[in-house]
């Protein structure tokens, strides 16, 4: 049974014992719940898009971002589906996140998410402090123009009126720890391959697998390992718990300098030579 443990400091929509997770006020699009910890680093978990187009995007992460009820965690779900370019979620979680460090004398802020979560979380760093990013099968854009490959999430992308996060930018906070992970699927190499190379980041490649990385992941039981060397800092101990848990399925895990220097042929020869505007798209042009 989960032990019960009390909120010190409440803020506004949190008053009582809880174990689970729990509803906390906040504006729409945003769907926002909360789970305390006994420590000072607070996890942001940013859902992706989920799997039902009218529910609102499932929480993720749930006991890999508490690590055992240490770690205090918002869940933040959009339901609008905007990669962080709706009017006001920013400033929204930005404000949710900014009250509940000081109501807690948080010292540490990790940001993680898939896919869309991994996106957001991504950005994040670039407009509040992060100490870590944790991003499974983050988009490098949802604008049409910038990866005119992706045909996936259309009607969401459709939605989009302004471009404040076009892309996952330079990724260059010097405070910030990016841990990235990445399938060498198709539609996967159409958005790793526009990334940023720099040394600061740690972004990982597994072949054979697909958008479902974290999925697969969590099956394997090795999700927690790698988001605990994650945030502890520790990216040999990421790659090694990675190439420890697919022995048995000779699959390869690569830092991605080394993935595109084993195979140079991979990416050229999947990225389109221009970029085709998606039909119907009303945001404005990066």
């Amino acid at each position: 049974m989960t032990q019960q443990r009390r909120i010190r400091h409440p803020i506004k929509g949190i008053t009582y014992d809880f174990a689970d997770p729990v509803l906390i006020e906040a504006p729409e699009p945003l769907c926002v719940h909360v789970l305390p910890g006994r420590g000072t680093r607070l996890v942001l978990s940013l859902a992706g898009v989920g799997s039902a187009r009218k529910l609102t995007p499932p929480r993720e992460f749930t006991g890999s971002a508490s690590q055992g009820g240490e770690n205090h965690v918002l869940f933040i779900s959009d339901r609008s589906r905007s990669w962080m370019n709706g009017p006001g979620v920013k400033d929204a979680i930005l404000d949710i996140v900014a009250r509940y460090k000081a109501a807690h004398g948080i010292t540490e802020v990790v940001a993680m998410g898939n896919s869309m979560g991994g996106f957001a979380a991504l950005v994040l760093a670039d407009v509040m402090p992060v100490n870590t990013v944790v991003a499974m099968s983050p988009q490098f854009s949802a604008h049409p123009r910038l990866v005119p490959e992706e045909a996936r999430w259309r009607f969401f992308r459709r939605q989009i009126n302004t471009w404040e996060f076009a892309d996952v930018g330079p990724l260059a906070q010097p405070e910030t720890r990016y841990y990235i992970f990445h399938a060498d699927a198709r539609e996967e190499v159409a958005h790793w391959a526009r990334f940023p190379k720099d040394t600061g980041l740690h972004h990982f490649i597994v072949t054979g697998e697909d958008h479902n990385l974290a999925r697969t992941l969590q099956k394997r039981k090795l999700l927690r390992k790698v988001i605990d060397a994650a945030i502890a800092g520790k990216p040999r101990r990421v790659r090694l718990a990675l190439e420890r848990g697919f022995l048995d399925r000779q699959l390869c895990v690569m830092r991605r300098e080394v993935f595109e220097t084993t195979f140079p042929d991979i990416v050229p020869g999947l990225l389109a030579p221009a970029a085709v505007p998606l039909k119907g798209t009303k945001g404005t042009t990066p």
